[in-house]
C-alpha cells in the first residue's frame, strides 16, 4: 500500500471526524451515556496521544502536552469527572493539528525513525517498526476510535449525521 493512499484515507477519515467533534462541549468530556463506555474527552485525547506517537515515529516533536499521556494513554480507563480532561476545544484544535501533521510526517517520515524497533511491545510481532505501525495508527486504529465516537454520540443523544 502506497503512503499516499494511507495518507488519503486518514484525510478521509478525518473529514468524518469533524461532523463527529465539531458540537462537542467540555461536559461531554467526561459524560458516560452507557457504563464501561468510553467518553468522548478519553477517545479525542486518546486520539491526540496515539497520532502524536506515530509522528514521533515519523521524526518529529510532540504537539499534545506530556501530561496527557498517563490520562490517555492505552490501558488507561475513562474519567467520569471534569477536573480530569482538558478543555474540548484544546481536545478537538490538538486533534486536527496532530493528524493533519501526521499526513504530511508520513509522506516524508526521518529515515532513521520510521525504521526504528516499534516501541509498543504487545503490538510488535504485527506491526515491527514504524513503518508499519503509522499506518495502522492512521487507518485502523483511528477508524476503530471514531467508530466508538459514532456510538457515543447515538448514546449521548447527539444522533447519527450520515458520515459517507
Amino acid at each position: 500500500m502506497t503512503t499516499e493512499l494511507i495518507v488519503g484515507q486518514c484525510r478521509h477519515l478525518l473529514s468524518i471526524a469533524d461532523g463527529m467533534v465539531d458540537d462537542l462541549r467540555d461536559e461531554h468530556s467526561y459524560l458516560e451515556p452507557v457504563p464501561g463506555n468510553k467518553t468522548a474527552g478519553w477517545l479525542l485525547g486518546h486520539l491526540c496521544i496515539s497520532g502524536d506517537f506515530a509522528r514521533r515515529m515519523c521524526g518529529r516533536k510532540p504537539i499534545a502536552p506530556v501530561e496527557w499521556r498517563a490520562t490517555f494513554r492505552p490501558g488507561t480507563s475513562p474519567a467520569t469527572d471534569a477536573p480530569t480532561y482538558p478543555p474540548m476545544a484544546d481536545l478537538r484544535r490538538t486533534f486536527r493539528e496532530i493528524y493533519s501533521d501526521l499526513c504530511e510526517a508520513a509522506v516524508a517520515p526521518d529515515e532513521a525513525s520510521i525504521s526504528a524497533p516499534n516501541p509498543v511491545e504487545a503490538a510488535r510481532s504485527a506491526f515491527p517498526t514504524g513503518r508499519e505501525f503509522v499506518p495502522y495508527i492512521m487507518t485502523g486504529h483511528l477508524a476503530y476510535h471514531l467508530g466508538q465516537l459514532g456510538d457515543w454520540r447515538r448514546a449521548a443523544g447527539l444522533g447519527h449525521k450520515s458520515y459517507l
